[in-house]
């Protein structure tokens, strides 16, 4: 299930990391008003106006550099989902590694600014990294076991 969940992912931010590319060098302000236009959505609408006006501000560094970031980590996830699915025990220590790295941060930010939302964000990677953690830990000592009791070569 959770290499499923992991190649879905990368796969969603492989697309957004190609469609940040595609944007790079093009007028941020037409492609907004086309997209208002296209969404069928008020111009006077208070959202669509803030977009129209910080379209503009948006520099194609910044957006390279979040379809950069995007095209990464799409390249993990697609790492640990289909490593997973193949059965590689590699592709478990990237998963407790790349989820354990955004527990602190969760924590953090639940502990500046407190909301149930945050919260259950939290429950939910904590519950998932110890069920991770277990399954790895199981693993690796039966992968110890096996290669002890295997004939030396």
């Amino acid at each position: 299930m959770i290499a499923v969940v992991k190649i879905a992912k990368g796969l969603a931010l492989a697309g957004i990391a190609l469609g940040l590319f595609h944007l790079v060098h093009r007028n941020l302000d037409h492609v907004a008003e086309d997209f208002i236009r296209f969404a069928r959505i008020s111009p006077e609408n208070r959202y669509a106006r803030l977009v129209l006006e910080r379209a503009g501000l948006v520099r194609p560094d910044t957006v390279l550099r979040a379809g950069i970031g995007s095209a990464l980590y799409a390249f993990i996830l697609l790492s640990e989902g289909l490593g997973l699915w193949l059965g590689a025990w590699w592709a478990e220590y990237l998963v407790v590694i790349s989820t354990g790295l955004f527990v602190p941060q969760e924590i953090a930010l639940c502990a500046r600014h407190f909301t149930w939302t945050e919260f259950a964000v939290l429950a939910v990677n904590g519950v998932i990294l110890t069920y991770v953690v277990r399954i790895v830990w199981v693993r690796t000592r039966e992968r110890r076991r096996a290669h002890l009791k295997s004939p030396i070569d």
